[in-house]
């Protein structure tokens, strides 16, 4: 009787279930990962332009600039920066919205954050930006508020998806 090599067929299927099992278990992880830097994209492209446009706040008024010139030339500076960035989430929207809100009242940091309207679902990844110019009795802000998938606590203990950052202006 002749020796045959090779696999049989149980030995085959054995190991198609294996792979089976494992990319079942791969496939939802790397997904997640995927969103996750998304998220993170956002935030950093959010939190990077809040710093890159306060110092534009800080050289136009150095220059003189009224605080309203001063919100234009911003606003153009963004516009004409973002050329080259993408929002991670919908590659065919704009990257940022380029209009600055300015919230009503003399708020607080905290509440100038939770004013921030406009980060949603349907924006999401596109920060939003606003502005709380200073005066004598009113401290200045400028801040983002950007919508990502993941949620995270926030200082008072519930969770969001919105995430927001605030810096004082002078």
């Amino acid at each position: 009787m002749k020796k045959q090599s090779g696999f049989t067929l149980i030995e085959l299927l054995l190991v198609l279930a294996i792979i089976g099992i494992i990319s079942a278990i791969a496939i939802p992880a790397l997904l997640s990962q995927r969103a996750r830097a998304r998220d993170k994209a956002a935030t950093e492209n959010a939190a990077g332009r809040v710093g890159d446009l306060i110092g534009q706040w800080d050289k136009f008024r150095e220059k003189g600039y009224a605080a309203s010139t001063a919100i234009t030339s911003m606003q153009n500076y963004l516009t004409a920066t973002a050329a080259k960035d993408k929002n991670p989430w919908n590659t065919t929207t704009t990257p940022f919205n380029t209009t600055f809100q300015k919230p009503a009242g003399n708020l607080t940091a905290s509440t100038f954050a939770a004013a921030i309207t406009g980060a949603s679902a349907g924006n999401m990844g596109q920060p939003q930006f606003a502005i709380q110019i200073p005066t004598g009795t009113t401290p200045g802000f400028f801040g983002t508020a950007v919508y990502v998938n993941g949620s995270f606590k926030t200082a008072a203990g519930s969770f969001t998806h919105i995430y927001s950052k605030v810096s004082g202006i002078e």
